[in-house]
């Protein structure tokens, strides 16, 4: 299903943001946003927030589920808009942020996209200059937090995709959010865009049979929205099958070193048709469609 934010899926979870980069406001006596989106949908975000009778002091809490540029780059704004929440995000994360190559990087990717997206012309008035992440906390796996009125959020350790991916449970709302440590749906709503594991392939299965074991009725993804029910339970496990059949493309068809470019070629052409991401350029697809050949290559050889 496509669910355009803004969406008021539960009483207690709230989508926002934008399709390509999406947020969620979870509510119990507290609340937390899950997902540091982009800072170019921080003009979407202004007229959501504007629009919701909400009592935002409620917000303590901003999730990053990993460092990820796509999946940071507003925090800077969404602490300056709600200084009393505390920045949430695994150790490994934190040292990411930490580092001022990787701080500049993910500062110069969201410039980019405000000015495709035309939000900078709110960079003054909204002040969406990326200008670093501090960390007031880090999880690891297993650790909950309670936000109160039965609400209690289950962190999971889930690499794979990233060294620092976290992914977060609700268990009385049955709600997962996997961050990228699962693929997520395509742009058309059929099936889900290629698996990028990018650190390690087969922490990556570990992490999607880890997510698919959980009983779940809303799986939220930060980006194209989120599934309910039975799609939503069968996802994971078709997410993993995908997984298998992408590294049986990989191997079968990287058989000489000149065979690799090609292979490189095509998975960044099939991502970007599933995806339409305009924050990742042509090279920054490529980097990444080769990394992930790479490492079910090094799989392989295990």
């Amino acid at each position: 299903m496509r669910s355009e934010p803004p969406r008021k899926i539960l009483d207690s979870l709230e989508l926002l943001g934008a399709w390509p980069n999406c947020l969620y406001l979870l509510k119990g006596k507290e609340a937390m946003i899950v997902g540091g989106g982009m800072s170019w949908i921080a003009p979407a975000l202004e007229k959501q927030f504007t629009a919701m009778d909400f009592d935002f002091s409620r917000i303590r809490y901003l999730v990053i589920t990993h460092s990820h540029f796509d999946h940071c780059g507003a925090v800077p704004y969404l602490k300056r808009k709600f200084p009393q929440a505390k920045v949430l995000a695994s150790a490994y994360a934190q040292r990411v942020f930490s580092l001022k190559k990787a701080v500049q990087f993910i500062a110069t990717m969201n410039d980019r996209m405000l000015e495709i997206s035309g939000a900078d012309k709110e960079t003054g008035r909204l002040n969406l200059k990326f200008d670093g992440i501090q960390v007031d906390r880090t999880i690891a796996d297993q650790e909950i937090v309670d936000l109160g009125n039965g609400i209690t959020v289950r962190f999971l350790e889930t690499p794979g995709h990233t060294q620092c991916s976290l992914a977060a449970y609700v268990p009385a709302l049955k709600i997962l959010f996997p961050s990228d440590a699962a693929a997520f749906p395509g742009f058309d709503g059929k099936g889900a865009a290629h698996p990028s594991p990018q650190y390690d392939f087969r922490l990556y299965l570990e992490s999607l049979k880890k997510l698919a074991a959980f009983e779940m009725e809303i799986l939220a993804f930060e980006h194209h929205g989120f599934l309910r029910g039975a799609e939503a339970r069968q996802f994971l496990v078709q997410a993993a099958k995908q997984a298998e059949e992408n590294r049986k493309f990989i191997t079968e068809n990287v058989r000489r070193p000149e065979d690799f470019e090609a292979v490189v070629q095509k998975l960044a052409g099939d991502f970007l048709e599933q995806t339409r991401f305009l924050f990742l350029p042509p090279e920054i697809q490529k980097s990444v469609a080769a990394t992930v050949v790479r490492k079910i290559l090094e799989a392989n050889r295990k």
